[in-house]
C-alpha cells in the first residue's frame, strides 16, 4: 500500500475520516467530513505525526527552523511534529503556538514556546484547510510579530474545493502570502483509494460513496 492509501485507511481507522452525509461550516452537503480531534490517543498522535514529519522533510527539510501551531487543533500538530522530527530525523526545530486570549499576568502575552528572538523561518502546521479563514487569521497574526516569516504551510488533507474566485484554498494561500502550502493528501488522494474496490472494503465503505464523492468534486472541485 502506498503512503497516500495508507494514511487515507489510518484516518479512517482513527474515525477522523467519515463518509455519509454530512454539512460544511460553509453549508456545502458533503459525502465526506475530516475532523482531526479524533486523535485521541498517544499511538493515533504519534502516527499522525510521524505522516507530518515526513511530509515536512519532503517539502521544507533545511528551509525553516520553526513550527506554528494554531489554536486549538494546531496545538498538538505542531508539539507532536517537532517531536517527531527530533526523533526520527535529528531535526531540531523550535515551536511556538498562540493562546485564544491573551494571558496578562505570569510571562504574560498570546504566544507560548518560542518567541522570535531572532529572525526565523516558521512552517505554519494546521489540520485541515476549506475556506482558509484560520490560516489568513494566522497570517495575519503572525505578520505582527517581529522576526516571524512564514515560509509555508502544512496540513493534513486538502479538499480541493474552489472559492469564490474559482481556485482552491490552498492555492489561494499560495498566491495571496507568496509562501509553500502542502498536504498530506488531498480529496485526488481520498478518490483513489475508493476507487479500489478492496479498499472499500476494508473501511467498509458506504453503498454508492464513490459516485456521490465523484458528483461533489464535480460541482465544488477547484482545479
Amino acid at each position: 500500500m502506498n503512503t497516500t492509501d495508507s494514511f487515507v485507511q489510518f484516518l479512517v481507522e482513527c474515525n477522523a475520516l467519515k463518509f455519509g452525509e454530512f454539512v460544511t461550516k460553509s453549508g456545502r452537503e458533503t459525502p465526506y467530513f475530516i475532523n482531526t480531534g479524533e486523535f485521541r490517543t498517544g499511538v493515533a498522535m504519534s502516527k499522525l505525526a510521524e505522516f507530518y514529519a515526513s511530509a515536512y522533510m519532503q517539502h521544507f527539510s533545511g528551509k525553516a527552523q520553526n513550527l506554528y501551531g494554531p489554536a486549538y487543533k494546531g496545538i498538538p500538530l505542531c508539539v507532536a511534529t517537532a517531536m517527531k522530527l527530533s526523533d526520527v530525523y535529528a531535526q531540531n526545530l523550535t515551536f511556538t503556538y498562540n493562546r485564544k486570549e491573551v494571558k496578562d499576568h505570569g510571562e504574560g502575552g498570546s504566544l507560548v514556546g518560542y518567541k522570535y528572538a531572532e529572525k526565523t523561518n516558521v512552517v505554519i502546521i494546521e489540520d485541515v484547510i476549506t475556506a482558509g479563514t484560520s490560516v489568513n487569521e494566522t497570517m495575519q497574526a503572525l505578520s505582527q510579530i517581529e522576526n516571524a516569516n512564514v515560509i509555508g504551510l502544512l496540513i493534513s488533507v486538502d479538499r480541493k474545493e474552489k472559492l469564490e474566485n474559482g481556485k482552491s484554498a490552498l492555492q489561494t494561500v499560495q498566491d495571496e502570502y507568496g509562501i509553500e502550502a502542502h498536504s498530506i493528501i488531498n480529496i485526488n488522494d481520498i478518490i483513489a483509494f475508493l476507487e479500489k474496490e478492496e479498499n472499500r472494503k476494508v473501511i467498509n465503505a458506504p453503498e454508492g460513496i464513490l459516485d456521490r464523492v465523484y458528483a461533489y468534486r464535480e460541482k465544488w472541485g477547484a482545479q
